[in-house]
């Protein structure tokens, strides 16, 4: 066996011996006197080997020159190998989920629904063009596959549109309801919303009811549970568009949700006996809902109050129980995160089951050394987390953050890294898969966002430390105070970085979806974040599994203590900070800026320095542009005209709030006037009555003037027909925009007077009004609506209101 051996190795390395000759003979340069050019002789025919073959004479090849011409070579000849090495890391597969989401955002913002077999059959030409390409072009079978993916996304998202299908209340109506109670919110000011199945409708019978609905009672039934009956007389509405142009869409996220109309209930509803739900699934979500609502009056008998509320909200989900004022504090001082459960909740169940069971295995020396009891402790996580899900209601953010954990658990339990931006990708694409109406949600964003900025963070500082010890060698652990000292330096230095590097990633997406910055998020996260990590998480698992020996109370009481100093440190801060306005950012600057961090975060080599170019149109696109003339909302009935002081002036002295909000966060208005009371609005005002924008109106009539681009633009609001005969027509000429907030209503202008009638704006929804140009190059309104003309499966109902075909509303 040695002898064998022994020439075994002899053998390697005479082989080793031989390619190393081989590849010094092939790697050395060529000396020009080993050259031979045979001599030219004239004899020889042209055929003759001896012949020097003369090149064709080309002409000479321009080459950049100068600074820009080196920079452009050096680029040329080190792109391939950069581009090789991140196929070696695979990148390219880091992508996938980002073209699956650019494809599921497309297909939501196309103007007009695409039929059914238009996207599959896009499907089968790019997958014959990419099988046909891949034997010819690289490239173009890539940007073939590119292609396909992006199409894959649309065509998810449009299956899911038409399998979802839920039916959505067309017009507001009053009827006698009867439906079978799924979900129970008890809020603060003591009404309570219900989710109903709705089981029979009279009085009117409704032919086109939703499935499921909500209704708020201010006066809740007594004693129901979720799956009791609730009989009661309601109205409802249908679901509303966005208060503005670019705005969140009720109608849009309720279709994917299941719920078709929300309404209210005249009274208190009575409870009636009703069938048990059809189903398993029906009946087992009703036994945990109950569940949900049991615990959550448990840890508030245990800790009353705002503190008692939030704590609740962080073990069951259920936010509805929380002060409005609470909650501005909250999303003022840049914390309200901690009460939606997503990643960081998870994350912090998670590895506390995990850290804490992995100690006590560990405690036992034999156990520890024959069994792997790191995968134990990441299956009890992963059991821990599946019962979370549910306690936590297992909505669209809980679900995603499930899943996240859930990969990186499953890839500990395989051997594999848990945290990498591959396990992210996996995460991704079965989100987009289950549920792709969520990509286009602020949740989605922020949550995937910042996690794939911590990711990238910390895989670059770990490369960046271990290149650092391969030159330098480790430094000494220190001992002692010193070590006790640096721990605590690293900590804040982690803390502060994960608290600035996760704030900005999701603070985008804030600012485009919500309107708004925490200017002092960064302070309050450090102070905050450590007390939700180590005392108010960790307490609400351990009383929770508490229940079971009686002993829980205590334990909440201590866990809404902390989360009573959370709301403290948030209250002190929302108090100093600034409002945080930003307005509205383009989307396509957003969009702009989304192509930056993912380029810079899942890019390894020197190439993600390239998302400074997507940045830069990011940070061109997002300045601020010329706010509009005025908004109208949905009804009509409601308006507000933006005077050039950036003074919000509107038509009603008790505007909706919500509406209000919206306007005054996308245009940062900072005051909001209320209108003058006049009896005659069409009247000239009295000297110094008259200021830019304001509202001058009476029961039936709003007018204001704006100046915008060096012209004035006159605005008159009918929110009823005016009673003078022709009088409605006489208002052609005198102003440059009517709108008439009533049905039926005509266009009666002939002028080029911008008319908006009820029908337009039930149609294709909110309005703002800017000042264009016409084909003469002279100033006119235009008018820009919140919906296209093509109305989306989930705006299809809109047609059947009665505002919609100009008809009087019912009295």
């Amino acid at each position: 066996m040695t002898g064998s051996g022994e020439a075994g190795a002899g053998h390697q390395r005479g082989e080793t011996s031989a390619r190393d000759e081989r590849h010094a003979f092939l790697t050395a340069p060529i000396s020009p006197k080993k050259l031979h050019t045979p001599p030219v002789t004239g004899d020889a025919p042209p055929s003759s080997p001896t012949t020097p073959v003369r090149a064709r004479s080309k002409p000479p090849t321009r080459r950049p020159t100068g600074h820009a011409g080196r920079i452009l070579k050096r680029l040329s000849a080190r792109v391939p190998a950069a581009l090789a090495e991140e196929a070696d890391f695979g990148t390219p597969f880091l992508f996938v989920p980002v073209l699956l989401l650019a494809g599921a955002a497309a297909y939501f913002a196309l103007p007009a629904e695409p039929a059914r077999h238009n996207l599959p059959l896009a499907l089968i030409v790019a997958g014959l063009v990419w099988w046909l390409a891949g034997r010819r072009s690289r490239l173009a079978a890539r940007v073939c596959l590119t292609a396909i993916i992006v199409l894959v996304g649309m065509a998810t998202a449009q299956w899911h549109t038409m399998a979802r299908g839920t039916q959505m209340l067309g017009s507001a109506v009053t009827t006698h309801l009867t439906g079978r109670i799924v979900r129970i919110e008890t809020r603060a000011n003591g009404s309570v919303r219900y989710t109903l199945d709705v089981l029979a409708t009279e009085r009117p019978l409704l032919r086109h009811v939703p499935d499921r609905l909500r209704v708020t009672a201010r006066s809740p039934a007594e004693d129901v549970r979720v799956g009791d009956g609730l009989k009661g007389v309601a109205r409802l509405f249908p679901l509303a568009g966005p208060a503005r142009p670019g705005g969140y869409d009720f109608a849009f996220h309720g279709s994917f949700a299941g719920h078709g109309a929300n309404g209210f209930f005249y009274g208190a509803p009575d409870k009636v006996a009703v069938a048990m739900p059809d189903g398993w699934r029906k009946r087992l979500a009703g036994h945990l809902q109950n569940a949900r609502l049991w615990l959550g009056d448990r840890i508030r008998a245990a800790a009353p109050g705002e503190a008692g509320s939030v704590s609740a909200a962080l073990v069951n989900g259920d936010k509805s129980g929380i002060p409005e004022p609470v909650n501005e504090a909250l999303r003022v001082s840049g914390l309200a995160h901690i009460l939606t459960i997503s990643g960081l909740h998870m994350a912090l169940v998670a590895g506390t089951v995990m850290m804490t069971l992995r100690a006590i295995l560990a405690l036992s020396g034999p156990l520890a050394s024959a069994h792997a009891v790191k995968k134990y402790a990441a299956s009890a996580a992963f059991a821990a987390i599946f019962v979370y899900l549910f306690l936590a209601g297992a909505g669209v953010a809980t679900q995603r953050s499930f899943i996240m954990l859930a990969v990186m658990l499953g890839a500990l339990m395989l051997d594999r890294t848990a945290i990498s931006k591959r396990n992210l990708a996996i995460a991704a694409i079965i989100v987009i898969a289950i549920s792709p109406a969520s990509v286009v949600g602020p949740s989605f964003h922020m949550s995937f966002a910042a996690t794939l900025a911590l990711i990238a963070l910390y895989d670059g500082w770990n490369r960046m430390r271990i290149a650092r010890a391969r030159r330098r060698g480790f430094d000494p652990m220190p001992s002692g105070a010193a070590a006790v000292a640096a721990n605590t330096g690293r900590f804040v230095a982690a803390l502060a970085a994960t608290s600035i590097v996760a704030g900005a990633a999701s603070g985008l997406y804030a600012a485009y979806h919500f309107q708004r910055v925490a200017v002092l998020g960064l302070v309050t996260n450090l102070a905050a974040m450590p007390i939700v990590s180590f005392l108010t998480m960790p307490l609400a698992i351990l009383a929770t599994l508490a229940i079971p020996f009686g002993v829980d109370g205590p334990i909440y009481a201590a866990m809404a203590a902390s989360a009573g100093w959370i709301l403290s440190i948030a209250q002190w801060v929302a108090e100093r900070s600034p409002d945080g306005m930003v307005g509205a950012m383009p989307a396509g600057a957003m969009l702009a800026a989304t192509g930056a961090l993912a380029w810079l975060c899942l890019c390894r080599t020197w190439l993600r320095w390239a998302a400074v170019v997507p940045a830069l149109i990011a940070a061109f696109l997002v300045r601020p542009g010329e706010p509009p003339v005025a908004i109208i909302s949905e009804d009509g009935r409601q308006a507000a005209v933006i005077a050039e002081d950036g003074a919000l002036h509107v038509n009603r002295a008790r505007p909706n709030a919500f509406n209000l909000e919206q306007w005054q966060m996308a245009h940062a208005a900072g005051r909001v006037i209320k209108p003058v009371a006049v009896d005659d609005p069409f009247a000239d005002p009295p000297d110094g009555a008259g200021t830019e924008g304001a509202m001058r109106c009476n029961e039936r009539v709003c007018t204001a003037m704006v100046r915008r681009k060096a012209v004035s633009v006159r605005l008159a609001i009918l929110t009823a027909p005016l009673i003078a005969p022709g009088a409605t027509h006489a208002l052609c000429g005198q102003f440059d925009v009517i709108v008439l907030a009533y049905a039926p209503s005509t266009s009666q202008c002939s002028d080029g007077t911008l008319i908006l009638t009820a029908q337009d704006l039930a149609l294709r929804g909110s309005a703002e009004i800017t000042v264009g140009t016409d084909a003469s190059g002279a100033a006119k309104p235009a008018v820009r609506h919140a919906i296209g003309a093509s109305l989306r499966p989930w705006h299809d109902h809109r047609r059947w209101s009665r505002a919609a075909r100009n008809l009087a509303e019912r009295q």
